[in-house]
């Protein structure tokens, strides 16, 4: 009975030292996309502001226009991607 619980307990040690792998890569990753899509970004806080400031300029720019951009349809979705952007930003700050 013992040896199954210690069998047990070193497959839940591999398997969660790969998970602690992947997430590490997968981090890894993540940060050099919003490096490349942001390059004055330092960490994923700048990057994620730099993104929300062209969300906001959009925002601002398409209100005096009218055609694609300036459908209410456009604004409720910009609203609603530039409240994402600010969760996630407060979350990270915490």
């Amino acid at each position: 009975m013992s040896t199954w619980v210690i069998i047990s307990w070193i497959f839940v040690a591999v398997l969660t030292g790969v998970n602690v792998f992947i997430f590490l890569k997968l981090k890894k990753t993540s940060d050099q996309m919003m490096k490349m899509a942001f390059p004055g970004a330092k960490n994923m806080n700048e990057g994620l502001a730099q993104m929300q400031s062209q969300m906001q300029k959009m925002m601002g720019g398409s209100q005096g226009m009218r055609g694609r951009d300036g459908s209410p349809q456009m604004q409720a979705q910009l609203k609603s991607a530039m409240d994402m952007l600010n969760q996630m930003n407060q979350g990270g700050r915490r």
